[in-house]
């Protein structure tokens, strides 16, 4: 089977039926409760909200708002940051923004992909931080990034001849 032959097997055999929503989960130290939000254009008194299930909980409630992210890039002049915009969530994120900043942590960013064929098992990226926030009147914006691991020291405990008993005779 040539390439081409098995790219367009491939592409045929993908399922292209469902909706796909995508959503996005703020959660910090001072919340009561994440911040769930479901990309979508809100239509008063109609789809203002919508339920999915997420770890823990069958039914969690999503807030309808449009949202939009710039993925990580780079080019010649170097590296991009992502960046991540929500739309009309002032309202309910500035006083949250105030919080966080005499807490000194980062936001917590969970962004899940759900699709109405399987809506489960979401495809999912945990570990997410955001960082330089800034809001306004129409919407609230911030870069993302990852832990830089490779700086933490590993495996985080305090070297102690209990817990490695190689130690002994160092």
């Amino acid at each position: 089977m040539s390439l081409s032959e098995a790219l367009t097997e491939a592409y045929a055999a993908v399922d292209v039926s469902g909706d796909i929503y995508d959503t996005l989960e703020f959660n910090h130290i001072t919340l009561e409760a994440p911040l769930r939000f479901v990309k979508g254009h809100r239509i008063p008194g109609e789809y203002e909200t919508l339920n999915l299930p997420v770890a823990g909980n069958p039914s969690a409630v999503f807030t309808v708002v449009d949202f939009g992210f710039q993925r990580p890039g780079q080019d010649e002049g170097g590296t991009s940051k992502a960046r991540i915009r929500v739309d009309n969530v002032s309202r309910v994120l500035q006083q949250a923004l105030r919080d966080a900043i005499s807490a000194d942590q980062p936001f917590s960013v969970t962004y899940r992909c759900y699709s109405t064929n399987d809506i489960n098992h979401p495809e999912e990226f945990t570990g997410l931080k955001m960082s330089s926030v800034t809001v306004n009147a129409f919407s609230a914006e911030g870069d993302l990034y990852y832990e830089e691991v490779e700086l933490q020291g590993f495996p985080k405990r305090t070297y102690s001849l209990d817990l490695y008993p190689a130690l002994h005779g160092q």
